[in-house]
């Protein structure tokens, strides 16, 4: 029985550790310290890991203007995210662009635009 419940301990650490683990994507991997972008500004109920918010994204990559016109080149002949004729800047920067998961194209929700994010 001791057998067994060493076993579970085990097992149930090794899931922990690699579930708590997230893949981060290559462009953000030099960040070692989670708390740079779930900052204790946006913690909710005690919970440091929540969702960055524009404040944390917009630390190190500027305004949405200025992302604005860093994309505008990139994209031809689609509409710019980061100028949006519906939301402005009033749109949660992780509606698109997820750190640990796949991104997604917002707009592509109601439209069919050919970009794709990476």
């Amino acid at each position: 029985m001791k057998t067994i419940k060493a076993l579970l301990i085990v097992c149930l650490t090794v899931l922990t550790v690699s579930v708590s683990a997230q893949q981060m994507k290559p462009h953000h991997q030099i960040i070692k310290d989670c708390s740079v972008c779930h900052t204790k500004e946006n913690a909710v109920k005690g919970n440091e890991f929540v969702k960055p918010n524009n404040a944390s994204c917009q630390s190190c990559h500027g305004s949405y203007e200025d992302l604005g016109k860093l994309v505008q080149n990139k994209i031809k002949g689609e509409p710019n995210p980061h100028t949006s004729a519906h939301y402005g800047s009033g749109i949660e920067c992780t509606a698109c662009h997820k750190e640990h998961k796949p991104s997604v194209v917002y707009c592509n929700n109601c439209h069919e635009f050919k970009y794709q994010m990476k």
